[in-house]
């Protein structure tokens, strides 16, 4: 991508069509800091976009969506799903409506040792690593609105998920006892969102572990131990956005870059996927998302650009060296 192509695909991330990519791309992809008045404005704009004030407006006044009885069912449209959501949407979350549907998850729904066991019967959690994936993926919603380690309830739950990568047990019994890189990949999501400020010891470990894990293994090719007579799910390689239970290569590469391995040398292959995938018009398509939202924010581009990827493979690209 020489010179002009680069200003030009900048152009159509920061249209203002879009706030939610326009933000993460000044953010991420441009560096500029939080209190910059772009950022801010941009901010302001996500909170009145139709997808932000449209769930906003759908929440009950006690602060809950869809059910006041759980706080994660149904799938996709409970409290949670709708915090998840609003957080990949760079929502903020200083928001009042939405400090107090996250203040309804923390009460209602986590464990005294700072997980968030899922509230299916059958999905009842026997070990730490047991749906690590729906944990790591509330933890991202309530972390990615804001709430830091300076909170003794975030604190409790960085600190479980942060004791899980450390463990080195990554055996899920709902995978039938095998190991789920999927998991790995979304409790290092979380701690990516951890400033280095707040990182202590034991969550830097955890960091290294967890990455070495992955990259240990060829992720274009997804070799990761899996259960007898299972195979490759096809989500591994496509792009999606939002991410449900499931991680793919771009999530995979976009959480390692995060953390500072996007020039690792282990991590080039996946790189060159990514590459590879970008369309002739120069951005990247979305294959994948949620099978239901209580407001449509994607659906599957049927190999046309896609601004919710497009940022997101550009930044892998731009931070392991392929894009100057």
């Amino acid at each position: 991508m020489n010179r002009i192509e680069k200003e030009q695909f900048l152009d159509w991330l920061l249209e203002e069509e879009n706030p939610s990519v326009r933000y993460f791309t000044l953010r991420a992809i441009l560096g500029l800091a939080q209190d910059d008045e772009r950022v801010l404005a941009a901010r302001r704009a996500i909170m009145q976009s139709e997808p932000v004030s449209r769930i906003l407006a759908l929440q009950d006044p006690a602060g809950w969506w869809n059910n006041a009885q759980s706080m994660s069912l149904p799938m996709y449209l409970g409290t949670v799903w709708q915090l998840m959501l609003l957080a990949e949407l760079g929502a903020d979350g200083s928001d009042e409506r939405i400090r107090r549907a996250i203040d309804l998850v923390f009460q209602d729904l986590q464990s005294a040792e700072g997980s968030f066991p899922h509230e299916g019967e059958r999905f009842a959690k026997q070990y730490a690593m047991d749906l690590i994936c729906n944990d790591a993926m509330i933890a991202y919603g309530l972390a990615g609105l804001g709430v830091g380690t300076q909170d003794e309830r975030m604190q409790r739950t960085v600190s479980f998920l942060t004791a899980v990568v450390n463990s080195g047990d990554y055996a899920c019994r709902f995978n039938k006892g095998a190991e789920c890189a999927w998991g790995v990949v979304k409790m290092l999501r979380v701690l990516s969102l951890i400033s280095e400020g707040e990182r202590n010891e034991n969550l830097r470990q955890a960091i290294k572990r967890g990455a070495e894990y992955l990259l240990s293994h060829e992720l274009v090719k997804a070799d990761f131990p899996h259960k007898e007579g299972g195979k490759i799910s096809e989500h591994w390689f496509r792009l999606g956005f939002p991410r449900s239970y499931q991680s793919d290569l771009l999530q995979t590469a976009f959480v390692l870059t995060a953390l500072g391995y996007g020039k690792d040398e282990r991590l080039q292959p996946t790189i060159t996927f990514l590459r590879d995938k970008q369309l002739p018009e120069g951005g990247w398509a979305l294959d994948a998302t949620w099978n239901k939202m209580i407001v449509p924010v994607t659906k599957p581009s049927k190999g046309k650009p896609d601004k919710w990827i497009s940022w997101q493979a550009f930044y892998v690209l731009q931070e392991s060296g392929q894009i100057q």
